[in-house]
């Protein structure tokens, strides 16, 4: 019945939220000597999951019939270090600047995405109300 924005858009929400987090401890520990800063990929995941045009695509008319499509339940966001050197003498590789930029960034990239998830479900009230 609902399209994959169903699927999609409460994990991206669930994606910038734990950005935002991860953006915040960068941001927190910006100072700690030896930090590495932590980042989240979730973006490169969801487009080769909407995108694997690789397998022939089967309708399925039976929960029994073999499934084939790109399963979005899979595609999850990740925290992960970045191992990268770092130019400072503390050996701690957060740059302030980026880590500002990157959560104004975060913040309208949720912002969108959550006015999206209002609209896709007004979308179905209205229909439903009909």
């Amino acid at each position: 019945m609902f399209d994959n924005n169903f699927k999609i858009l409460p994990k991206a929400l669930d994606a910038y939220t734990q950005r935002q987090k991860a953006i915040a401890q960068n941001i927190a520990n910006f100072d700690t000597p030896n930090y590495k800063r932590k980042y989240v990929s979730f973006e490169n995941e969801l487009q080769k999951a909407l995108s694997d045009t690789d397998n022939l695509k089967l309708k399925t008319t039976d929960s029994r019939h073999i499934n084939n499509t790109p399963s979005l339940e899979k595609v999850q966001a990740q925290t992960l270090i970045d191992k990268n050197k770092s130019n400072r003498n503390d050996g701690n590789n957060v740059d302030i600047d980026i880590e500002t930029t990157e959560m104004v960034q975060n913040n309208l990239r949720y912002t969108t995405v959550s006015r999206l998830m209002t609209y896709v479900i007004n979308r179905y009230n209205t229909a439903i109300k009909r």
